[in-house]
């Protein structure tokens, strides 16, 4: 079934999502109805006040009402020369979601916002300079807070100050019911002070002008030397801070209007508000982002008259709430803010306010409909990159067809820090510096260090706490906040070991480099004969290559901030001493040495072993398959198995064996009697024992057997490697299934037999078919997501040191932890072991296990649940779960497209003698043509434009053609018919055509051949290798530099410049040409030739 998330949400998910963040019903709002009228009515008959000094305003409030006034840092000396007035505000009004109806209620309850227009009369021109008019704000704000105080039990509420987004400059009124208030809405009133549009020149405002004098500071103590006002840098966030006072009520009027035309606006908003609350964006907790939900809504009003396509409207006024909130999250996910900054309404463009300064004194720009206000001030670009992370993560789900995503987006609590990031670091500041200013840098820092190490740094600090009217305001340095620094990791680069710079020739950069690392960076000669500035992690063992991570971290915030020590603190490896054992186990027993190895050393203990088996002579019967099916094969064992040296022969004793399943080829010779077999697998053991001893000295194998007469035996070999492991190795014939589901069929058997059967049956399934795959299932994915295998480790841990390690199988934890990088939503797929494990058990907590199964699909790879052309049969086979893959899937639909269009052409001309074209496909989408030699072709006659001229040729080459049956004991050659063996002559000429299996080749290109008769070979490059890379030891690929295809270009036309960064001669493409000229090396005699197209 496939959702689409234009529908509207289903009654369960509109009930959920009131449980989660209450949608307001307005009709239940009497009593604050009531509050709001009484503020009216005391704003209308507010008293005015004489206008005061500095000093008598302050002893004023203090002594009359216990008021501190909330004056912002610095705050003003006592002789300043202005006066400080109060008249009755000019007009209030009801600002923010309250008066649309877009409230949503969150964990805090929901805010009511009450602007208060301040008159003119208590301002003067040049208040906006030096903090005059925020000292001024601060004063009237205390009068109307000593008002309300005086008139707090009539209103039955409390009175606080509160910071605006967090600025410490914009002090606001809270006004929150007090406890025996018997309304159960929990909301929380918020006064704001505001000003008229005009009251400042708004040219004086502009983001490059600076309004803070030195001699203000000079005359505070703080700067000594008088600088000219030209050469001083701007004050974008302080004048931003006036102008959004200014704009208040205008953006009222916007969005009032946008309600209006367009239907759905508010239950978008909504919908936006809930999503936004679930990561923690917008709320009381976040002092970071500078979004919040008016935010949102006024880059939708802006969307709803432009940011398409050329010009146009992205959204329109028609659109449900569901395409505002989809279209609106695309424009957030996807438009690039940095380059293309966003304005609400382009006017004509004067000095001061164009986009030049905007971009120049602001890190994100989106400017609003006046032109003069950037609404992403408070934004830095570490913000908008989390912002938009979590856009793009929703419009994935958004787009998601196999699953309804509704819960992920709305319903769930995203915003836990320690189930968010892959790594996180706690910062508490308590020293002097600013705090702004640090949690703005020092992501910028990190992100220089950490390059492609992460794909996501973010910072995350609440808001400035609310504070007592009688209080000295907070502020961030000894508010004693805590800063969380979190990581969102790229798996294939968080863990390499060398952080490579530039060459020590390009002094600029390796001064750079060298600035950035301190006396960690070096200089190094590496193999390819580069000479790079780098910086080199050394480490012992899987469990420290997870902690590189960390250990920059925490080095760059020392080099650079001198924190260190207790001063921050960081989440990743606590947890990994947990899977080894403690340093005073002796080396005889566990060897902590070979942990630096992790799995490495078992695994090939292990392949050693299975080559060994292959390899043995004198045995009845081949062997037809070794699987493994023990937790160490699958990275899964608690602690990493370790070669140990034995005395005594009696192994399984004194270790935990790894368990393996042997298979023999299929023979008739196996009885059909179950007790038969299990003698036979007994004799098979003795045999094999010792065989591997004779022909593998250094191998000590025990047989371990019963002589119960029994249908299923506990027999078993332990073998005693060379390489110091130990493995378990049991013996598993397919017969014994078919003869035991027969036992339980047999209408001649008694219940107690049948129920014997059963459980031998059920135990022969378990240990021989469902492990086994269960093992490869793991071994897969821990090999896809490396963080896996720890997860599940510390989750094993976990379950044994609360004594449950009886009460569940290992299987079933190994299947739990999968689950949360099969299904990471509403979160990414972890990136460390640390936070897989608390998602595991998140998982535990959260999962309704009375009610719903989990289902676990652990062959998908978490992308899809089943192939992209997937067929089911009422007799239970699955077809396409692997293949076709996607671009042979699209062709495949492509093709029948064109095919029918062609077809109603055909027939509607009725020229039935062009049907046959059908049947021939186009070659332009191929890169490369490989041309055969018809007469080599052996199945040349079944081609749908055969060419007789070849089939002599043709019949001669195949009457003499010999082939090797390997199967028999002995080569036994014999003439071949066509007939029967066209599939084998095929595979055989193929690989000898053009040299190797078309799927060595299966990173390089697709190949699409036609088995019957066809004489050609299309090749598709596949596209990932013509992305520029850094070359690596290890690469795989033909490659070349591409510095040398830019060399070849130029030669064809225009001079190449030779001098090209260093840098860039390391990065490499597929070497399609030297590929080409190997294919036609080897297919040397079958290949007529080859035409290259791309």
């Amino acid at each position: 079934m496939e959702y689409s998330m234009y529908q509207p949400p289903t009654n369960e998910e509109i009930q959920g999502l009131k449980e989660t963040t209450d949608f307001i019903d307005f009709s239940k709002t009497t009593s604050l109805e009531n509050i709001l009228h009484k503020l009216k009515e005391i704003f209308e008959n507010i008293n005015d006040q004489p206008d005061l000094s500095i000093t008598d305003a302050k002893s004023m409030l203090l002594k009359k009402h216990g008021i501190i006034i909330p004056f912002p840092d610095p705050q003003p000396s006592d002789d300043v020369k202005y006066k400080f007035g109060f008249k009755k505000p000019t007009a209030f009004y009801l600002v923010g979601s309250y008066p649309l109806k877009s409230v949503v209620r969150s964990r805090n309850g929901f805010n009511v916002d009450v602007v208060v227009i301040m008159p003119k009369d208590i301002f003067q021109e040049k208040d906006y300079m030096n903090y005059r008019y925020f000292y001024k704000r601060a004063y009237y704000l205390a009068i109307l807070s000593a008002t309300l105080q005086d008139k707090g039990l009539a209103l039955n509420v409390n009175v606080e100050f509160g910071a605006l987004f967090g600025d410490r400059r914009c002090p606001i009124i809270l006004l929150k019911p007090l406890e025996n208030n018997s309304d159960a809405l929990d909301f929380t009133i918020r006064i704001l002070p505001c000003i008229p549009m005009d009251l400042f020149s708004t040219q004086r405002l502009s983001p490059s002008r600076n309004n803070i004098r030195p001699q203000h500071f000079q005359d505070l103590g703080q700067i000594s030397q008088q600088q000219s006002v030209d050469s001083l840098p701007p004050t974008p966030q302080y004048n931003s801070a006036i102008l959004r006072d200014m704009y208040c009520v205008s953006h009222l009027n916007l969005l009032y209007k946008n309600s209006k035309d367009c239907l759905a606006f508010n239950d978008a908003c909504k919908l936006a508000k809930v999503w936004l609350h679930q990561r923690g964006i917008g709320g009381d907790e976040d002092g970071w982002s500078g979004f919040n939900g008016f935010v949102w809504k006024m880059l939708m009003c802006y969307l709803l008259h432009g940011g398409g396509v050329n010009g146009g409207k992205k959204l329109a006024n028609g659109y449900s709430s569901y395409q505002l909130i989809k279209g609106t999250m695309d424009f957030l996910a996807n438009h690039d803010f940095i380059r293309n900054p966003v304005f609400m309404n382009k006017l004509e463009e004067s000095e001061e306010f164009s986009e030049k300064s905007f971009t120049e004194n602001f890190d994100v720009v989106f400017v609003d409909n006046s032109g003069k206000l950037n609404l992403f001030c408070g934004m830095t670009k570490t913000a908008l990159e989390q912002i938009q992370h979590e856009a793009r993560i929703a419009m994935e789900y958004f787009n998601e067809n196999k699953a309804d995503r509704f819960e992920a987006l709305f319903l769930q609590n995203v915003n836990d820090i320690k189930l968010r990031y892959d790594n996180v670091a706690k910062q508490k500041l308590d020293y002097h510096d600013p705090f702004i200013h640090f949690a703005r840098t020092v992501p910028i820092q990190l992100k220089q260090g950490l390059t492609n190490r992460v794909n996501l740094i973010t910072i995350n600090y609440p808001q400035l706490p609310t504070w007592s009217t009688s209080s000295e305001p907070p502020s961030y340095s000894f508010s004693n906040l805590k800063l969380y620094i979190g990581f969102i990791f790229n798996p294939e680069q968080s863990n390499r070991l060398i952080d490579y710079g530039p060459s020590p020739e390009d002094e600029t950069a390796a001064s750079e480099f060298r600035k950035l690392w301190g006396k960690k960076a070096e200089v190094r000669r590496f193999k390819d004969g580069s000479i790079l500035e780098c910086v080199v992690w050394n480490v012992k063992g899987i469990e420290e290559r997870c902690l590189i991570v960390s250990r920059i971290v925490q080095y760059l915030i020392n080099l650079h901030y001198g924190i260190k020590g207790k001063g921050i603190q960081y989440f990743t490896g606590q947890l990994n001493e947990i899977v080894i054992p403690s340093t005073s186990i002796p080396k005889s027993i566990y060897n902590k040495n070979g942990i630096a190895n992790g799995f490495r050393d078992i695994m090939q203990a292990y392949d050693k072993l299975v080559k060994q088996f292959m390899a043995l002579e004198n045995i009845p019967l081949r062997f037809s398959g070794i699987r493994a099916a023990s937790p160490a094969l699958r990275y899964t064992s608690i602690f990493i198995p370790q070669p140990l040296t034995l005395t005594t022969t009696n192994i399984s004793h004194y270790i935990d064996p790894i368990e393996i399943i042997i298979q023999f080829e299929h023979s008739a010779r196996w009885p059909d009697d179950l007790v038969a077999i299990q003698k036979m697998k007994i004799a098979f053991y003795i045999r094999l024992a010792s065989e591997l001893e004779l022909q593998f000295p250094g191998t000590c194998v025990t047989v371990a057997a019963d002589n119960s007469d029994t249908i299923i035996s506990e027999a078993y070999m332990d073998i005693l490697s060379d390489s110091r492991f130990t493995f378990r190795c049991r013996i598993h014939n397919e017969r014994e299934i078919t003869l035991l589901d027969r036992g339980i069929k047999d209408k001649k058997s008694n219940q107690l037999k049948k129920d014997m059967y059963t459980k031998a049956l059920e135990r022969e399934k378990r240990m021989f078919v469902e492990i086994p795959m269960h093992t490869l299932q793991i071994q897969t994915l821990c090999n896809k997501w490396p963080s896996l295998s720890l997860t599940i480790r510390l989750t094993k841990r976990w379950f044994s040191t609360h004594l449950l390690s009886d009460h569940v199988d290992e299987e079933w934890i190994e299947c739990l932890s999968s689950q949360v990088y099969l299904e990471p939503c509403p979160w990414n797929r972890p990136g460390s072991g640390f936070v897989g494990f608390l998602r595991v058990l998140k998982l535990i907590t959260s999962w309704d296990w009375n009610n719903e199964a989990m289902i676990v699909d652990l062959t998908s790879g978490g992308s899809c649940k089943y192939g992209l052309m997937f067929i089911g049969t009422t007799s239970g086979s699955a077809w396409g779960i692997d293949k076709p893959c996607k671009v042979v899937a699209n062709r495949i639909k492509d093709l029948a497209r064109s095919a029918l269009l062609y077809a109603d052409e055909l027939i509607e001309k009725r020229e039935n003698s062009e049907f046959k074209r059908l049947f021939v496909t186009p070659l332009s989408d191929y890169d490369v043509i490989i041309h055969l030699d018809p007469s080599q072709c052996t199945r040349y006659y079944q081609n749908i434009f055969v060419d007789t001229q070849y089939l002599a040729h043709n019949k001669k080459n195949m009457s003499s053609l010999k082939i090797y049956n390997i199967e028999d004991d002995d080569i036994v050659m014999r003439d071949v018919k066509m007939q029967d063996h066209e599939e084998n002559l095929k595979k055989e000429k193929m690989a000898a055509m053009i040299g190797f299996d078309p799927k060595l080749y299966s990173d390089v290109a697709l190949f699409f051949h036609d088995k019957h008769g066809g004489t050609i070979i299309g090749v598709v490059w596949i596209p990932t290798n013509f992305t520029p890379r850094p070359w690596k030891a290890s690469t795989e690929i033909n490659s070349i530099l591409v510095s040398k295809i830019e060399n070849l270009k130029d030669q064809k036309g225009s001079e190449h410049d030779t001098n090209s960064s260093n840098l860039q001669d390391q990065n490499i493409v597929l070497n399609t040409k030297a590929v080409v000229l190997e294919i036609e090396r080897l297919g040397e005699g079958f290949v007529t030739g080859i035409e290259v197209r791309k």
